[in-house]
C-alpha cells in the first residue's frame, strides 16, 4: 500500500527546548493512526510539522498528495455565516461548493460561526477543509466538545474518507474513542515516540 506520509528522524526544538526527538513513522493510503499523549507531549507540534506549518530542526517529511489540517481551535471566520465560510474556503481551494453537506452541516449554512457551539464549529471546520479534497487529513482533537450523536456522524464520515483512499492522523489524549477507525497508536512521551499496534480484540471490524 502506498505511503502518503513518511516522517524520518524528525526532531524539533524551540530555542534550547527539544519538543520532538528522532520521530519516525509512515501513514499509508486508507489508513488511520491515532497520535496519543498528555498535554505538552508534542502532538500538536508534530501535526503542524506534518502539515508543513513548522519546519523541523532535523529530519525529513515526505508527503504524497494534498494535506488538510484542522487545528483544535476552529479556523473559521467568526463574523460570517457557515455558508459564507464554505464559499470562502472553496474559492481558496478552487473547488466547487458542495450541494449536499455531510455531518448535518447543511442545517448550519445560515448560522453565524460566533453563535455556534464549540462542537459545531469543529464540524464546520472539518467540512471546510474537506472541500479541498485532501489526500491526507490531520485532525487535532476532532471529537472535543461533540455530543454522542455528532461524534458518531463524524466517525461514519471519516470512515467513508478512509474507504475512498484517504489517510488520517488524529491527535488525542486517549485513542479509545477512535478504535472504530484506527489500526495503530503512536504514543508520545517527553518528545519520544513508541508505536502500538491494536490487538485483534481492539482492532476495527
Amino acid at each position: 500500500m502506498k505511503n502518503r506520509l513518511e516522517i524520518s528522524d524528525l526532531s524539533l526544538a524551540y530555542g534550547k527546548r527539544t519538543i520532538l526527538e528522532n520521530i519516525s513513522f509512515t501513514l499509508a493510503a486508507g489508513e488511520a493512526v491515532a497520535l496519543c499523549g498528555e498535554n505538552g507531549s508534542g502532538k500538536t507540534t508534530l501535526l503542524t510539522a506534518a502539515a508543513g506549518i513548522l519546519r523541523p530542526t532535523h529530519g525529513k517529511i515526505r508527503r504524497s498528495g494534498k494535506v488538510g489540517y484542522v487545528p483544535q481551535s476552529a479556523a473559521l471566520l467568526e463574523d460570517m455565516t457557515f455558508a459564507d465560510n464554505l464559499r470562502y474556503f472553496s474559492a481558496i481551494a478552487r473547488a466547487r461548493v458542495p450541494q449536499v453537506l455531510p455531518l448535518c452541516a447543511d442545517e448550519l449554512r445560515p448560522m453565524r460561526v460566533r453563535d455556534m457551539s464549540g462542537g459545531m464549529k469543529k464540524l464546520c471546520s472539518i467540512v471546510c477543509t474537506l472541500v479541498a479534497a485532501p489526500d491526507i487529513l490531520l485532525l487535532d482533537e476532532p471529537y472535543a466538545a461533540l455530543d454522542e450523536a455528532h461524534a458518531a456522524m463524524l466517525t461514519d464520515y471519516l470512515g467513508d474518507f478512509l474507504q475512498n483512499g484517504g489517510s488520517l492522523l488524529i491527535a488525542a489524549h486517549d485513542a479509545d474513542e477512535y478504535l472504530p477507525l484506527t489500526s495503530r497508536r503512536l504514543l508520545l512521551t517527553d518528545g519520544s515516540m513508541r508505536e502500538e499496534t491494536l490487538t485483534r480484540a481492539e482492532a476495527p471490524v
